[in-house]
């Protein structure tokens, strides 16, 4: 893999530490960096290193040469610094979701359509071990006809968390823990079933003094093939606890998978049920797959690792992205009905169209 400079855009955030610590375990040097908001102190992110911070994307793309910008800011900003970086020839790995809604995104999917630079984004979840194996197993049929699916993602309340960061503001990410961390869940039920959600209907509260961004949400949701499933998730447990939960029933099997354990990391083990109701497993009808996490610093540990690993390659022509902008935008056209159907009280159908694009 080709050494890459990279700066890196948006120190002021929740994983601007863990991807400075992947990039460091890979064949990728950070340059330089900036950070719009002059509230911030730079020096305060430990992994970043002695280098110039920018107080503009602009300035920052004007004045350094890079291969690659990491881009850690709000879902209003990220759109503009996405057309930025492809103004300089450089190519973009972004978090997740990319935009506050996709009519935001639209004019860069028309610009990414026919640039020569890559477009990733980190929804990096799809590359862990026991997703891979889950995706296999549909492709394989083990499931038989998927009739039903069932989500959880469940993390601590807000009173222990910092309300005044940008990721809690209306404006300048749109929605709160659907569009932060349930948003995970939605992308990966999409890769790993490869039926789309064409209909949502969503339940959701905003139940935090001084908070603006809905605290809980209840999504039931519909695939093309007629799988329906539901989607819980919420600030409710006390401090660094998780609970979440992945389960999928088919008509000749099912699975059961707990992705992040009480308390998140990437260390220990995590495991997959399984039944068979085919009768193809017929001595062993239940099984478990286990993963050992290899400890790895960085965000998602090993198989985050692997994830822009997979981005770079893409970056030398080697392979497509692992998610693309494309994917990105159907997600966030999940997203678009689930806050429509939260404001009328009824099932909206999932805008499938893109033509725009």
């Amino acid at each position: 893999m080709t050494e890459r400079a990279v700066g890196y855009v948006g120190l002021d955030h929740h994983h601007a530490e863990p991807y400075l610590q992947t990039l460091d375990a890979l064949q990728a040097t950070v340059t330089c960096a900036c950070e719009p908001n002059p509230a911030f102190d730079p020096s305060a992110v430990d992994s970043l290193g002695e280098v110039p911070v920018y107080d503009s994307i602009e300035a920052m793309l004007a004045a350094e040469s890079v291969d690659t910008v990491f881009l850690t800011l709000p879902n209003r900003d990220t759109p503009d610094a996405i057309e930025r970086a492809l103004d300089a020839g450089v190519d973009v790995y972004t978090e997740k979701p990319a935009a506050r809604q996709v009519t935001e995104l639209e004019p860069v999917l028309e610009r990414v359509a026919t640039a020569d630079e890559t477009v990733c984004v980190s929804y990096p979840w799809q590359s862990h071990p026991i997703a891979r194996d889950l995706r296999g197993l549909v492709q394989d049929g083990f499931f038989g006809d998927l009739r039903a699916f069932e989500a959880r993602y469940v993390a601590s309340q807000l009173s222990v968390r910092d309300t005044d960061h940008f990721i809690f503001d209306q404006d300048a990410s749109r929605g709160g823990i659907l569009q932060w961390l349930g948003i995970h869940w939605l992308q990966l039920i999409d890769w790993l079933l490869e039926e789309p959600i064409v209909r949502v209907n969503a339940n959701m509260a905003s139940g935090t003094e001084g908070v603006a961004v809905e605290d809980v949400a209840t999504l039931q949701l519909e695939t093309s093939e007629g799988a329906v499933g539901t989607l819980h998730c919420g600030y409710h447990l006390g401090e660094g606890l998780y609970d979440t939960r992945i389960d999928l029933y088919g008509s000749d099997g099912r699975s059961s998978w707990d992705p992040m354990g009480r308390e998140f990391g990437f260390e220990g083990e995590t495991t997959l049920e399984l039944d068979d109701a085919s009768g193809e497993w017929a001595s062993t009808p239940h099984r478990t797959i286990t993963h050992e996490y290899d400890p790895a610093p960085g965000y998602g540990g090993s198989w985050g690792k692997a994830f822009v690993e997979a981005f770079f390659e893409a970056c030398d022509g080697k392979r497509d992205p692992p998610v693309t902008l494309q994917d990105a935008a159907a997600v966030l056209r999940i997203l678009d009905a689930a806050y429509e159907s939260a404001e009328t009280g009824e099932w909206v159908d999932v805008d499938t169209d893109v033509s725009a694009a």
